[in-house]
């Protein structure tokens, strides 16, 4: 089954103010919702190691590593349980 380009449909109609947000959108759209909430769950992991890690105390989340891909997988899969 395919799906609509949720990159290319914001590109052609909003301005998307994080750099980078449309790339992580491409990298993850193709996927499937089982397969969005595995690889979502996976990096909703490794962000919470991130903020528990000490050494990330005080730090924005948004300089997370995997902050725009939780974003990405989330939104996707959000959207994704609704097409479904």
């Amino acid at each position: 089954m395919t799906y609509d380009s949720l990159s290319q449909k914001l590109r052609q109609t909003t301005n998307v103010a994080m750099p980078g947000l449309l790339e992580r959108f491409e990298k993850f759209e193709h996927m499937t919702l089982m397969e969005l909430q595995e690889a979502f769950d996976a990096c909703e992991e490794r962000f919470r190691a991130w903020v528990r890690d000490p050494a990330n105390e005080g730090k924005p989340i948004n300089e997370a590593p995997d902050y725009l891909d939780r974003i990405a997988l989330d939104s996707l899969r959000e959207r994704r349980t609704w097409w479904e």
